[in-house]
């Protein structure tokens, strides 16, 4: 018997071997979980498994496919799963017949597995988006007595195991094996060899590995951000059919090579890509266009290695292409320029996939030959496009980082050098040229001091990336580059791009070679042609400002014949090109500095000259004395001028020390820096103002002064506090006034500024508002206040303050023998904490000026600040507006302003305050001798209330102004409030704008106007009135001796009533400004008006905006106009003015005298029609201020405009924003300007 079933097991034996070898299906296992009865049968040891994404993505699929059979496992072994790193698979000898047991769990588990698949393909579509079809599953008998002892094997990786696989079952087949053979081959070059960087095109020594380097780069698709170069691999078409051809278009020096470098690596390092069995990366400047592939790929990366069988390979290629991914990278670099299609050899083929075109392809190009690629003998739809545009900010710190991996500081000294310059910034988005930067800052952390300097060091390596051109050709070239440049950039409309043919051939060809041109193919009807651009419009500017520079020795008439051109027309354009062409030469940089301040040029544009000149010599004269004024202004100046000023500041003490020339610096007074970026050279600009000796007023607004980033900090001796800079006020003896506000202090900074200012003699205003970072800090530096024995003014408002930061600051303050302003406004903090702090106020006997608006105070908090300052004799205001907390609280605290018989401005706006409060304010108010302005604004609870209050008024008798806006007050408020100021024999500004309940009441109290003798202005805007509440108040008015200043805006009511009132005006003798802004007034409302106020001998301001009924009516009442002989501002924007009614309004204001201001903002009807009128404003010989803004204007406009404007001599400032339809039309007008010698202001 045992005979008998030895031989029915060999049989048996036989017969499952016998079976065919080849069959194969592979399971795909992400969980087992098997029953009782199988684990005897089936052990998981581990129950993760492989990502069913990871595995679509090389082809293959879960066992789970509908109406796949699970086949029969028997016999001891090891089961191949693709890349299992966590799982172990135990195979073992089942008995004969046994297999049957196994397959319901192995089932059940497929029917499991399925469901999962058909959730996962719902949730997130497959790395290849194809269907996929499983392979069988492989058997291995490799390790029978381990798997029959039960012994784990564990697998290996994705790539051994597949080897391994095919080491199990060894084929013959020839384009496997060489393919194979390649596969180890290229994966080992991309791995060593491929995979590193060359730094210096002509130093073969000096490189970096990919992976030390390679940073992400900008790709864009349609507009759209790519999240990496990945994302080209799943694009499809309409019909959801795979795109595999994408072509990467970008400029030279943008990383296209570098990324097909790291799409190779990523390859053969298994990181990516590993739906393909081979990655090919063709460099195509060694190929032309009969290149066959095959050889190709032999020569460039098989090259010595002689296990591979070329024709194998090949055969492999045509009979796996979907598994196949190619790299051309440069098609720009193809040896051959003109295609021959009957020529093409396989490489050109598989482009326009007459040949394998189902292999994926990746080819790159420059965009000068990306029309050449995408044609119907190249490249053609399907095909993804794909920008590369190079490194944003973020890129180029991550970029600069992994260059400098060991030396963080390095790194980090580079990006700020960088970031303080934009000329720097902006090469750098060029991952060719930030690389440079890397390179050039490697010897000794710098980079050449001026942009002249950076971009002649980037045309040099720009040259030698691609040509082999000597450094006296690469001039050459650049020069004749230049001359084209400059006549481009002079030409009206500035023209950035070139027909071929105005390019010498070798220069032209040896440019687009090395990458400093770019070619695009340009359609225009039915015919096209090539056009010829610069790298980047910087590029263009280097080139002209070098030919210029050279013209000064060849041609000096036509240097400044050019120069002349620029500074005198539009100036701006011109900027890089003048700097370029100072670079490194006196001579220009004294010619550019003495035509800008003959034609008062632009200062930032000089100072920079001046730079890249890097002359030690003093500035002309002329110029010197147009920068450094008794006050300079510094706007948002960006860094590279900045630093042109320091350099400017240092050379001129310089000289004056070694040369005893006249001290330049001497006379400056004040500086002020509004919204600029200083962190970087903060400590330079203010080492260099200390050398103004008079400096007594420096103002820091707005302005970033500090590095903050983290890794900044963590940089050994980096200060990244004011550590760096603010030792240097002390040497400023003069200083009187600093301003620090809104520049993000710390604590730690202030710990520097304040300790370097404590001693300074003269220093008497200190403002440090809107530094929200210094709560909680005064502990470490306001102690230092105590030694600002000179101190007067004192301001922290919006500084986050809490209240044991004032105990610190109130402490050190109260002795101060001078102080007499401090602000604490807007630290809302504050509030409920004044017990702590406020007894110091006590001691300030010389304080006049308390501000505690929007501090969160609660009654409390004010029981204990009055009282504290209640017998501070020269305390003379005091504002406590926006502490809404305090309504009902006034009982508590009130009372003690009776003690303050010194104040003189009490502000209790926006407090909520309610008629039981005013009841107790009104009343301890009322006795006060010097009590002049009471602001009760915005207190809404008021209405209504005033008879409870109003009548403490009579009593004020030295009060001069009173505002109550916005207090809900109504007609019957108003009879209690005018009666009781009708008799104050002081009072002369009373506002009671906002109160739009006072509609319709005006008969009730209007008249006790007539009392008020020496009321010189009056606000009833937004009020609701009524024609007939017109009628009451102006009738009540006219009388009034004093009266000069009227404002009824913002009452929409008025309209069509201005008869009933208007005439009233005649009697103002005295009035110099009326406001009827937003009244909705009409033609005939106006021809009333106008008639009534044409006499007044001392009307000097008319706002008439806002009223869109004037449109079309000018006729009837704009001749009035010319007897409005003191009239000096006319306001009259948004009135639907038309063409027609200027031909009206322009005569009759030409001859006005007096008038300095016209404002016509957004009366759009005006676009097209300055033909009619602009020719009227030549005759307005004293304006000053004109506003053409939002007006519609067009070029032709401009062209009636600008020489109406050009001779008025007292022209200071012109206002033509928002005319977007001027764009393109300046070459036609802008000309005009070189005759408007006054003018300082012009927005456009």
């Amino acid at each position: 018997m045992a005979d008998q079933s030895e031989e029915t097991t060999e049989e048996e034996e036989m017969a499952r071997q016998s079976q065919e070898p080849e069959q194969r299906s592979m399971a795909v296992v992400e969980s087992i979980q098997p029953s009782l009865e199988t684990r005897d049968l089936v052990r998981a040891e581990n129950t993760q498994m492989l990502q069913a994404e990871n595995q679509l993505g090389q082809g293959a699929c879960l066992m789970a496919n509908q109406s796949l059979a699970v086949p029969r496992i028997e016999g001891s072994g090891n089961l191949a799963v693709g890349n299992p790193t966590n799982c172990t698979f135990n195979i073992l000898q089942l008995k004969p017949g046994a297999t049957e047991n196994i397959l319901p769990a192995l089932e059940k588990l497929t029917a499991t597995l399925q469901q999962k698949r058909a959730l996962d393909s719902a949730v997130k579509p497959t790395g290849s988006g194809q269907e996929c079809t499983p392979p069988d599953i492989q058997k291995l008998d490799n390790f029978p007595q381990a798997a029959a002892s039960g012994t784990s094997i564990q697998p290996k990786t994705s790539d051994d195991v597949q080897e391994s696989v095919q080491g199990a079952h060894s084929t013959k087949d020839p384009a496997q094996v060489a393919a194979k053979s390649c596969r180890k081959a290229i994966r080992t070059h991309y791995r060593k060899t491929g995979s590193y960087v060359k730094l210096i095109p002509w130093e073969d020594d000096d490189t970096k590995h990919i992976k030390d380097i390679f940073t992400e780069l900008t790709l864009e698709k349609s507009g759209k951000k790519l999240e990496s170069y990945k994302d080209i691999f799943l694009q499809k078409t309409r019909d959801g059919d795979c795109i595999n051809q994408a072509v990467l278009s970008g400029l030279a020096g943008r990383g296209k090579s570098t990324l097909i470098d790291k799409m190779a690596y990523d390859w053969a390092c298994g990181e990516a890509l590993q739906q393909f069995e081979l990655v090919f990366v063709i460099r195509m400047s060694a190929v032309e266009q009969s290149t066959e592939l095959i050889d190709s790929i032999f020569d460039q990366l098989l090259s010595g290695v002689t296990s591979v069988d070329k024709n194998s390979l090949s055969s492999f290629i045509s009979h796996n292409q979907e598994k196949v991914l190619f790299l051309f990278d440069g098609f720009d670099e193809l040896k051959t320029r003109a295609l021959d299609k009957a020529l093409f050899g396989s490489i050109l083929k598989i482009l326009n996939r007459k040949k394998d075109r189902e292999c994926f392809v990746v080819v790159t190009t420059r965009p000068s030959h990306y029309d050449k690629l995408v044609t119907r003998s190249s490249i053609q739809e399907p095909f993804t496009q794909v920008k590369v545009e190079g490194f944003d900010e973020e890129d180029i710190k991550k970029y600069v980082k992994r260059f400098y991996s060991d030396e963080h500081d390095k790194a980090e000294g580079l990006i700020r050098r960088i970031k303080s310059s934009n000329a720097l910034s902006d090469l750098a988005k060029s991952p060719m040229l930030l690389l440079l930067m890397c390179i050039l800052w490697r010897e000794d952390s710098k980079l050449p001091e001026t942009m002249s300097r950076i971009y002649s060091e980037a045309l040099e390596y720009i040259f030698h990336r691609k040509t082999d051109l000597s450094s006296d050709e690469v001039s050459k070239v650049t020069n004749e580059l230049g001359k084209i440049a400059l006549l481009g950039l002079l030409a009206p409309e500035q023209q950035l791009a070139f027909p071929e043919q105005v390019f010498e051939p070798n220069v032209l060809e040896s440019a687009i070679k090395a990458g400093i041109l770019t070619r695009h193919k340009v359609l225009k009807g039915m015919k096209s042609h090539n056009s010829i651009q610069f790298l980047h419009k910087t590029f263009q500017e280097c080139c002209a400002g070098k030919y210029l520079q050279s013209l000064l020795e060849t041609d000096p008439v036509d240097f400044q014949k050019n120069l002349d051109k620029m500074i005198n027309s539009r100036i701006n354009d011109f900027d890089y090109v003048l700097r370029f062409c100072a670079g490194d030469n006196l001579t220009c940089t004294n010619s550019i500095l003495q035509t800008l301040a003959k034609e008062q040029g632009d200062v930032q544009i000089g100072l920079d000259c001046y730079f890249e000149g890097q002359s030690k010599d003093l500035l002309p004269v002329k110029f010197l004395k147009y920068v450094l004024t008794d006050q300079i202004g510094i706007n948002c100046w960006n860094r590279d001028t900045l630093n042109s000023f320091t350099y400017l500041l240092r050379n001129v003490d310089t000289c004056t020390v070694e040369n005893k020339q006249t001290d330049y610096l001497e006379k400056v007074q004040s500086v002020r820096i509004y919204g600029c970026n200083l962190s970087g050279c903060m400590s330079d600009l203010v080492d260099s103002m200390s050398l103004m000796t008079n400096l007594s007023s420096v103002v820091l607004s707005r302005c970033t002064l500090n590095e903050r980033t983290e890794e900044y900090s963590a940089l050994p001796g980096a200060a990244s506090s004011a550590a760096s800079w603010a030792h240097h006020f002390m040497k400023m003896k003069n200083l009187q006034k600093l301003v620090l506000s809104g520049c993000s202090l710390t604590g730690e900074d202030m710990t520097h500024i304040v300790s370097a200012l404590c001693d300074l003699p003269n220093l008497v205003e200190l403002d440090l508002s809107r530094n929200k970072s210094l709560g909680g800090s005064t502990a470490l530096w306001a102690h230092h206040f105590m030694k600002m024995k000179n101190l007067q003014k004192l301001v922290l408002s919006g500084c986050s303050l809490t209240g044991e930061d004032m105990t610190h600051i109130a402490s050190a303050l109260c002795d101060l023998p001078n102080l007499v302003e401090l602000d604490l406004s807007r630290n809302k903090s504050l509030g409920g904490s004044t017990a702590l702090w406020a007894h110091h106020f006590m001691k300030m006997k010389n304080l006049q000026k308390l501000v505690l608006s929007g501090c969160s105070l609660t009654g409390e908090d004010m029981t204990h600040i009055v009282s504290a300052l209640c017998d501070l004799p020269n305390l003379v205001e005091l504002d406590f507006s926006e502490n809404g907390y305090l309504s009902g609280s006034a009982a508590s605290w009130a009372h003690h302003f009776k003690k303050m018989k010194n104040l003189k401005k009490l502000v209790l706006r926006d407090c909520s305050l309610t008629g039981e409060d005013m009841t107790h304010i009104a009343s301890a108010l009322c006795d006060l001798p010097n009590l002049v302005e009471l602001d009760l604004s915005g207190n809404k609870s008021l209405g209504g209330s005033t008879a409870l209050w109003a009548h403490h008024f009579m009593k004020m008798k030295n009060l001069q102004k009173l505002v109550l806006s916005g207090c809900s007050l109504t007609g019957e408020d108003m009879t209690h409030i005018a009666s009781a100021l009708c008799d104050l024999p002081n009072l002369v500004e009373l506002d009671l704008s906002g109160n739009k309940s006072l509609g319709g009441s005006t008969a009730l109290w209007a008249h006790h106007f007539m009392k008020m003798k020496n009321l010189q202005k009056l606000v009833l805007s937004g009020c609701s009135l009524t024609g007939e509440d017109m009628t009451h108040i102006v009738s009540a008015l006219c009388d009034l001796p004093n009266l000069v200043e009227l404002d009824f805006s913002e009452n929409g009511y008025l309209s069509g009533s201005a008869a009933s009132w208007a005439h009233h005006f005649k009697k103002m003798k005295n009035l110099k400004k009326l406001v009827l802004r937003d009244c909705s007034l009409t033609g005939e409302d106006m021809t009333h008006i106008a008639s009534a106020l044409c006499d007044l001998p001392n009307l000097v301001e008319l706002d008439l905006s806002g009223n869109k009924s004037l449109g079309g009516s000018t006729a009837l009442w704009a001749h009035h106009f010319m007897k409005m002989k003191n009239l000096q501002k006319l306001v009259l924007s948004g009135c639907s003015l038309t063409g027609e009614d200027m031909t009206h309004i322009a005569p009759a204001l030409c001859d006005l005298p007096n008038l300095v201001e016209l404002n016509l903002w957004a009366n759009k009807s005006l676009g097209g029609s300055a033909a009619l009128w602009a020719h009227h404003l030549k005759k307005m010989k004293n304006l000053k201020r004109l506003v053409l803004a939002y007006c519609s204007l067009i070029g032709e406009d401009m062209t009636h405009i600008a020489p109406a404007l050009c001779d008025l001599p007292n022209l200071v400032e012109l206002n033509l924003m928002m005319n977007e339809s001027l764009g393109g039309s300046a070459a036609s007008w802008a000309h005009h300007f070189k005759k408007m010698k006054n003018l300082q202001k012009f927005d456009f």
